[in-house]
């Protein structure tokens, strides 16, 4: 039970990013590409995907300790 609305909780989360950073977050995090890939895949820098989503994981920890998961 507590899995399923955790699992709802980041799929919220998710679906309220904006669509590129979404799309990124789900790439890395959900079928494992590589910042390399996505970079390549986005036509940014390595260096802007690795903040993106270091700053992605940062909102998402937010929303999880709002939720009480932390």
């Amino acid at each position: 039970f507590l899995a399923e609305e955790l699992q709802e909780t980041i799929n919220t989360f998710v679906r309220n990013l904006p669509e590129k950073e979404g799309n990124i977050f789900i790439r890395r995090y959900f079928y494992a590409n590589s910042v390399k890939d996505i970079s390549k895949r986005y036509h940014m820098t390595e260096n802007y995907v690795s903040v993106l989503l270091n700053r992605t994981r940062n909102k998402l920890k937010t929303v999880l300790q709002k939720e009480g998961y932390f």
